[in-house]
């Protein structure tokens, strides 16, 4: 009975797109797949001005990636849905993919009643407009979908929308409270709106208040959260994100950005929204590769490879360049996929990696809440180093990995059938913590420093006797000569020098703790781990050089010169002092500060000037605004050069806003 219901499903849709075709346009444009399946993907429109174009064999090639996810996620099952608090976080997006799809089914559970209807929403009319998860998904079903809803469920959102912005909904006096205790409910925070301000809840907060404020017409709450808005939106063109590249949750602050770009009437916030998503695409595609996404991160959740988190999954939609497609969905790709934003196309051609390699980029990392604040005064809490190669790309922070949530270095490398993997490094004693402690206290063996020149790093640890680990593909071969231990990719290879370590080596027991039955359940299937221990003292760690077949000419050759040409200086190792000649005769050398501040680096035998690195959040090595990519710390202007494309945006201190594509 199956084949005849999905049939009926798809009927009673198309019978319900074209009543709404009568009313006010449909959403489908009907591209066919299948003789039984009728994919509505009809961006919102916006105007022209407010879009970066893209060439036409692009958007062929997004259409393609869209209908795959549609055709995707019509396949999940979905009977009944959780609306107890944030739990229609996944099933809303899910859904709202399906209706696009033509299962009339998912549209009449998106107007599900909430369970907690007649308590904590008795006063919004039933609808859940507290937590931001939800308010994310409820903004796009809302306005993209309206047209399809019961017009007394429509009416009921906009009543209950009115309610909820009539005033600031943000701590304000909450029926339901009970007092203060641990959780997010509003029993216990007081609120008419979820209070928690990670970046990427805040943006679903800010940008859902602002939407529904605007479309109830209740104006000084609108113009309150304008404000937040703009503030935002200026601080990233100065300071960048606060929860910057973040492989977890960076997906999640593009989805309520496009709502935002969307819907919002008012051309200043729009174009503002916009921008932000210019920027926010610009450093998701530095560190995008081939499905892939590269440390360093805040709030690093130890994701494994590719597609391992909302950063690479989102993005991939945009960016595509990889071998296969995903199917680790986040369940916020319908937004993109009913949108009008495309980024920008020297953002694509710097995603896609077509500018001049090998290059290095120096970035600056903000406070975590710097850009909700409007904080430009602050100075960068961490300074990056990205390198580019041909077949890799490798980043370090100065202060390495931290506690709580910070990874401070990774490797990509090509990879034929997955695009690209993740070799991934940590100073502590678990493989399932190789990204970063990720708030577990004794996951970090203590403060790390790295020093990086290019395609080589020195890494040392405050612990003596510390152990460290790799967490890297099976496929990649492992092999000690000379005391080197050498990591052999398809087109990359690593060598890893100990300085008072033992050398690295397999470990068997370790990797199979990480793989552990069922396997083939596990995120960490497919890996193996690679440990060594400190020999005691003050400090120890390993000196790295990585090389490909455009600096070495093939893996014998890389590992001839390595063992006959590189060198360690570890005479002051002791008292933090290491340095590294590679095989090529560049040279890196590390001075262990008590903190990455107090830090001296020395590349090629000069002192980097730290101070000069913290004068951008990007900036291509020894270039100006004709670089790959260009923002001066607070200074309000972006520029991007990538395959003979130019992209120009700006924000003044007014929220005034513009841009240009060359």
């Amino acid at each position: 009975m199956r084949v005849p219901l999905l049939i009926i499903n798809f009927v009673v849709m198309g019978l319900i797109l074209r009543v709404a075709e009568a009313r006010q346009g449909t959403l489908a444009d009907t591209t066919r797949d299948g003789p039984e399946r009728e994919l509505g993907i009809r961006p919102w429109p916006v105007e022209d001005r407010f879009k970066n174009p893209w060439p036409e064999d692009w958007e062929n090639d997004w259409r393609a990636r869209a209908r795959f996810i549609l055709t995707s996620q019509a396949a999940i099952k979905i009977d009944r849905i959780n609306t107890f608090f944030e739990n229609e976080k996944r099933t809303y997006g899910y859904l709202m993919a399906q209706v696009l799809a033509g299962n009339a089914d998912a549209l009449k559970l998106l107007q599900q009643e909430d369970v907690q209807a007649k308590t904590w929403h008795q006063h919004t009319a039933g609808i859940d407009y507290f937590a931001c998860f939800t308010l994310k998904h409820q903004i796009r079903k809302y306005f993209y979908f309206g047209h399809l809803l019961d017009p007394t469920y429509k009416k009921r959102m906009f009543d209950g929308a009115k309610l909820w912005t009539e005033q600031d909904p943000m701590h304000r006096p909450h029926p339901a409270f009970k007092g203060p205790g641990p959780g997010y409910t509003p029993e216990v925070v007081n609120s008419w709106v979820d209070t928690r301000n990670t970046e990427n809840l805040f943006l679903m907060r800010e940008t859902s208040v602002y939407l529904m404020a605007e479309e109830t017409g209740n104006y000084e709450t609108r113009q309150l959260y304008k404000d937040h808005l703009l503030t935002y939106a200026k601080s990233l063109y100065r300071v960048g994100m606060g929860e910057w590249d973040s492989e977890n949750y960076l997906g999640h602050s593009i989805a309520p950005l496009l709502n935002l770009y969307d819907f919002a009437k008012d051309p200043e916030v729009k174009m503002a929204a916009k921008l932000a998503l210019d920027y926010i695409m610009t450093a998701g595609a530095l560190k995008y590769y081939r499905g892939a996404f590269n440390g360093p991160s805040k709030r690093d959740y130890n994701h494994p490879q590719p597609f391992g988190g909302s950063a690479a999954a989102m993005l991939w939609v945009y960016f595509g360049d990889t071998p296969t497609m995903n199917t680790r969905w986040e369940s916020d790709e319908v937004h993109i996929l009913t949108s009008s934003y495309r980024p920008p196309a020297a953002v694509v051609k710097l995603a896609r990696k077509q500018f001049d390699r090998p290059t290095e980029v120096f970035a600056s990392k903000a406070a975590y809440h710097a850009p909700q604040r409007g904080d430009w005064k602050t100075p960068p809490e961490n300074l990056e180093t990205l390198y580019f190669g041909h077949t890799f790309q490798v980043g370090s922070l100065v202060g390495g990995t931290q506690e709580p949530d910070v990874n401070g270095f990774k490797v990509l490398v090509w990879d034929e059938e997955r695009g690209a993997v993740a070799l991934q490094c940590v100073p502590g004693p678990d493989p399932q913590f190789v990204g970063s402690p990720q708030y577990q206290p004794g996951k970090l063996a203590g403060p790390n420093r790295v020093a990086q020149n290019r395609n080589l790093l020195v890494w040392l640890v405050n612990r003596g006797d510390a152990p460290w680990l790799w967490v890297i593909p099976q496929a990649i071969k492992v092999e000690t000569s000379g005391g080197v231990t050498f990591f052999r990719a398809r087109r990359t290879w690593i060598a890893i020098h100990p300085l008072n370590l033992e050398p690295f080596t397999p470990s068997q027991e370790m990797t199979l703790r990480l793989t552990a039955p069922p396997a083939d359940k596990s995120l960490w299937a497919g890996h193996q781990v690679v440990t060594a221990t400190g020999k005691g003292g003050n400090y120890c760690g390993f000196a790295l050089e990585i090389g490909e077949e455009q600096t070495h000419g093939n893996y014998e050759a890389f590992k001839r010169a390595i063992l006959s040409k590189a060198k360690v200086s570890v005479a002051e190792l002791n008292d933090g002092v290491a340095g590294y000649t590679g095989s090529d005769g560049h040279t890196v050398q590390l001075a262990f500060g008590l903190t990455p501040a107090d830090t001296k680096i020395w590349r090629d035998g000069t002192l980097h000037d730290l101070a000069e690195h913290a004068q951008f959040v990007d900036r291509e090595a020894g270039k100006g605004e004709d670089g790959l990519v260009y923002l001066r710390w607070g200074g309000g202007t972006l520029h991007v050069n990538a395959g003979g494309a130019r992209f120009v945006a700006t924000i003044d201190e007014t929220g005034k806003a513009s841009f240009r594509n060359e």
